[in-house]
């Protein structure tokens, strides 16, 4: 069997991207004898390289654009190749913060306050503060900020409109920073996330020593059931069914679901692969899983 390790890609997340092609690519190597792995720029580029590679499987890692938002996904299944993660549906839904959080509100899973802003006139309308503001379709903390009034609302507002042609206005959560990662229907364990300073934006994300990481969490049993069992169902309202982490906060006893990254950090130091480290699967059993499973 041929797996062909796809990453690289145009995004922001474009050296995140080269990390985890390079750490899956040689962990995979302990597990298959035939494995390639291709930098890529564009999407027309992925497409062709993947093709002149005749691959049994994708592994997809490429973080953000158009590597996570479906397209990619789209094109393979429209070939017949097969990939590892989401499908293009499922990704294309959790690329976008506001399709996402309206789905968690409708399945009634907690998500904070939030709005959508196209137009510089809708900064009046923002009736909870403080505020988180940051991108629609962006991943790794690119371009969030915080703002406690209208006044200071309104540059960063300003700035993603011109930049992006939206920003999602969500109210600041307060509380425990939490993430969970799934791996087909296993729910590992909890991850407290601790910036030394701060929050976690990308600087925290990716400069070693910056954050501290604690798995399991140190919760009280039924909280972290209950952190799991939110994760697990926000999990399923997109409809994801291969691997993902959710990100959450506890604010109170509440843990509100942020995001669903659909294509996860994937080196050896990465938060999902931590967590299933402590649930009991190594580096090199988790990427041979996942191609296994695709």
């Amino acid at each position: 069997m041929k797996v062909v390790v796809v990453c690289g890609g145009d995004s922001s997340e474009r050296e995140v991207s080269l990390s985890t092609g390079k750490a899956v690519f040689e962990a995979l190597k302990a597990n298959f004898d035939n494995v390639e792995c291709i930098d890529c720029s564009n999407i027309k580029d992925c497409i062709n390289k993947t093709v002149q590679s005749n691959p049994d499987v994708v592994f997809i890692a490429l973080h953000g654009g158009f590597g996570e938002n479906g397209q990619f996904q789209a094109a393979l299944e429209s070939l017949g190749i097969k990939h590892t993660g989401c499908s293009f549906k499922e990704s294309a839904v959790t690329m976008d913060k506001f399709i996402t959080k309206s789905m968690f509100k409708t399945n009634n899973i907690p998500t904070s306050e939030f709005l959508l802003i196209r137009d510089v006139g809708q900064i009046e309308s923002i009736n909870f503060y403080p505020i988180c503001i940051k991108p629609q379709s962006e991943g790794s903390s690119v371009d969030i900020s915080f703002a406690s009034n209208s006044k200071e609302a309104k540059p960063h507002i300003e700035n993603l409109l011109r930049k992006y042609g939206s920003a999602l206005i969500e109210r600041k959560l307060e509380g425990e920073e939490l993430t969970v990662g799934i791996v087909y229907d296993i729910v590992l364990p909890v991850i407290n996330i601790k910036p030394k300073s701060g929050f976690y934006d990308y600087n925290h994300k990716y400069t070693k020593g910056a954050t501290e990481y604690i798995v399991p969490a140190p919760l009280p049993k039924c909280v972290s059931n209950l952190v799991q069992s939110v994760a697990y169902r926000a999990y399923k309202s997109i409809g994801c069914n291969s691997y993902a982490r959710v990100d959450l906060i506890l604010e109170g006893n509440i843990p509100y679901v942020l995001e669903i990254n659909s294509i996860p950090g994937m080196t050896a130091t990465s938060l999902l692969p931590k967590a299933a480290l402590a649930y009991g699967i190594n580096f090199k059993e988790l990427v041979k899983l996942l191609v296994e499973k695709a």
